[in-house]
């Protein structure tokens, strides 16, 4: 949709907008910094980021205009994707042994330089990707779109989010404060001499992403663990003489040991193969790259067609390029091999910058395999250096890990750029001043975004084998793959190969099923992911899964029967399909709330266990009532969720209110 051109221009770029972007993209980074070391898993913030601006800038300021919303969620979603590049990489560098601990700086500079190569490596691409290639859908973008054309619900859109977030935070505090509601509940058996393990991580949060990922995804996340903990966990461990109470310990030492490893193998597979399925995307991508730096024939553009000046964006990229090499001269004490790490970094990153514009634009933020281009970026770096016969010692393993670093922020933060400069184009925004909100948003997130994992990994520990660990599962890949390539460890590789061979099993089973036209599909990465977490955090991802899918479910049976409760009753039909749409926006819009209270806690947590201080306060044995609080939850979720069903069905057979939307 393109805004009327005028002599005036609509307000955009102003001090409100920024501010607001600035304090809601505060807690989504920290929410999304905290769930993606938890569970390995993030969603998107840009639908969030819509739907909490929409609400926020209505209570707030009534006149405003769409594009000052657009351009808040801008600068909101910013930070969420950066913490996604950094915290799928930076803690392999502790985990891999080649730092002692997480450096301040080191992560702060590379995430910097990361983020801003991945915006300017975009905005040559902008036209291309949201003007000359229509088989690009940005289905996310347009869904942000909706919301904030939709954003005159003022004060009630909000009430829903904020109720959800002082829930999440709420049930958080009475974990990890109070200590009323246990984090986990399991329990192991020996049945027929094996050993057989359940339990539940009782997160909110969890729920929520399970509920946006969708049961489809969620079960595939749950398949994993069951390959792992309920078949290979009895298979490799010996509970002979372990005591009935041991049996638990004895069940996570067994996959703390070996079989998360098998894991690891099945999730390189799985982020080679997702390289390889995107194959003809990277060819357009690429394609997309080189056309998007000619020179424009045409001098005189509209303001929704006006890019930064590139003589600027191409400074830009060689000072950004400069920075690095620098950067890694300090990092590294070697100039040459800090020189080709830089020239090696420029590549791979315009390459997969293109790469990540052009699957966004087909299948959203949300799939982006960002990590499966950071691993082959890491393979691809490791083979130039073969090539060259260069010793492969410390320098170059620290040099591998920051360009995957630098690569997985540059790809997320291309990906979101993309896909905010496609919803731009919707709404009418004028393309340059979302490029110079994106890049204040990546240079101001970056310096948030360290301090919170340096916190987390000294107040929980990073991928270690402690209970209480964030699991990390993208850092540990790199970990390995660092171990395996520079000899800096070592590992039970068997386990490994083991992995690669089910991971390899899986793809061929895969392309069958999708030959033959199945709807159902094994995808290996997120099969590869439940395998690595622990079988306790798979599984509330899948009572989201199927939260959302009960939901939807009775969502169309109440709108089959009327607005009066009886099917075919007076009054036009209502649409299920609605009715099931607006069930699950609510939901959505709920778990966003209630994944950023329970991480925002959860962040919070990390502070006195940091400081050595005792929380929770008491530790009480109550299982009972810690699943029946949890349910409590769930079912308040529900309920809720079929209010906006329910409100839509009755509306159906109403006239249509007047259109009122945010002016322009």
């Amino acid at each position: 949709m393109k805004a009327d051109r005028g002599t005036r221009e609509p307000a955009e770029l102003t001090l409100m907008a920024v501010a607001l972007g600035f304090a809601i993209g505060l807690a989504l980074t920290g929410a999304i910094t905290y769930l993606a070391l938890y569970s390995g898993l993030a969603v998107s913030a840009a639908i969030p980021a819509a739907l909490i601006c929409t609400g926020v800038i209505r209570v707030v300021r009534r006149r405003t205009t769409l594009l000052e919303n657009n351009l808040a969620q801008t600068i909101a979603s910013s930070g969420e994707a950066l913490a996604v590049g950094v915290v799928f990489t930076a803690p392999a560098l502790v985990l891999s042994g080649v730092r002692q601990d997480l450096d301040y700086w080191e992560v702060s500079l590379a995430a910097v330089l990361g983020g801003v190569f991945g915006v300017l490596c975009v905005i040559p691409l902008r036209r291309s990707l949201t003007r000359l290639s229509p088989e690009l859908r940005f289905p996310e973008s347009e869904a942000s779109a909706k919301v904030s054309r939709a954003g005159a619900a003022g004060r009630h859109s909000l009430r829903p989010a904020m109720l959800a977030v002082l829930g999440g935070a709420v049930f958080k505090a009475l974990q990890s404060f109070a200590g009323v509601v246990v984090g986990t509940v399991e329990g192991a058996a020996r049945i027929g001499g094996r050993v057989f393990y359940g339990g539940i991580d009782l997160s909110l949060a969890l729920v929520g992403v399970g509920l946006i990922v969708e049961l489809r995804f969620a079960s595939l996340l749950l398949m994993g663990g069951t390959l792992s903990w309920l078949v290979a966990i009895p298979l490799v461990a010996d509970p002979a003489g372990v005591p009935h109470t041991e049996l638990v310990g004895l069940a996570r030492q067994t996959w703390s040991s070996d079989i998360r490893f098998v894991g690891i193998g099945a999730m390189i597979v799985g982020g080679c193969w997702s390289i390889v399925q995107a194959r003809t995307s990277i060819g357009l991508g690429v394609r997309a790259g080189f056309a998007g730096l000619r020179p424009a024939r045409d001098r005189v553009r509209e303001r929704t067609d006006t890019d930064l000046p590139m003589g600027a964006v191409l400074t830009g990229i060689a000072l950004t390029t400069l920075a690095t090499f620098v950067f890694l001269w300090w990092a590294v004490g070697s100039p040459s091999l800090a020189l080709a790490t830089a020239i090696v970094i420029l590549v791979l990153v315009f390459a997969f910058a293109a790469v990540s514009g052009y699957i966004v634009g087909q299948l959203g933020s949300s799939n982006n395999p960002i990590s499966g281009m950071a691993i082959s970026a890491f393979f691809l770096f490791t083979l130039v250096f073969v090539v060259a016969r260069a010793d492969l010692d410390a320098r170059l393993a620290l040099c591998a890990l920051l360009t995957s670093v630098f690569v997985c922020t540059a790809t997320a933060t291309a990906g979101d750029t993309a896909q905010h400069l496609a919803t731009g184009a919707m709404l009418g925004a004028t393309p340059r001043r979302q490029q110079l909100a994106q890049l204040l948003g990546v240079v101001a997130f970056a310096f948030v975004v360290a301090p919170i994992v340096v916190l987390l990994q000294r107040g929980y520990g990073i991928g270690t084998t402690d209970p209480d660990a964030l699991k990390a599962p993208q850092s540990a890949i790199f970990a390995h793959l660092a171990n395996g390539v520079f000899d800096a460890g070592h590992f039970p590789q068997r386990m490994l190969w083991t992995g690669v061979a089910i991971g390899a099993a899986l793809v061929v089973a895969d392309w069958v099923l999708k030959r033959y036209g199945s709807s159902f599909r094994l995808f290996v990465m997120p099969i590869a992911i439940g395998m690595y977490l622990p079988f306790s955090l798979s599984v509330p991802l899948f009572v989201g899964g199927l939260l959302g899918f009960f939901l939807r479910r009775a969502a169309r049976r109440r709108a089959d029967r009327g607005p009066g409760g009886d099917r075919g009753s007076g009054g036009e039909a209502p649409s299920p399909d609605r009715a099931a749409k607006a069930s699950r926006d609510r939901a959505v819009l709920l778990s966003s709330g209630i994944i950023t209270g329970e991480s925002l806690v959860g962040l919070l947590a990390a502070v006195p266990n940091w400081a050595g201080w005792d929380v929770p306060w008491t530790s009480p044995d109550t299982p009972l009532l810690s699943l029946a609080v949890f349910g409590l939850c769930l079912a308040a979720v529900f309920s809720y969720s079929q209010r906006a069903a329910t409100a839509t069905a009755q509306s159906e057979s109403a006239p249509p209110p007047a259109e009122d939307s945010l002016g322009t």
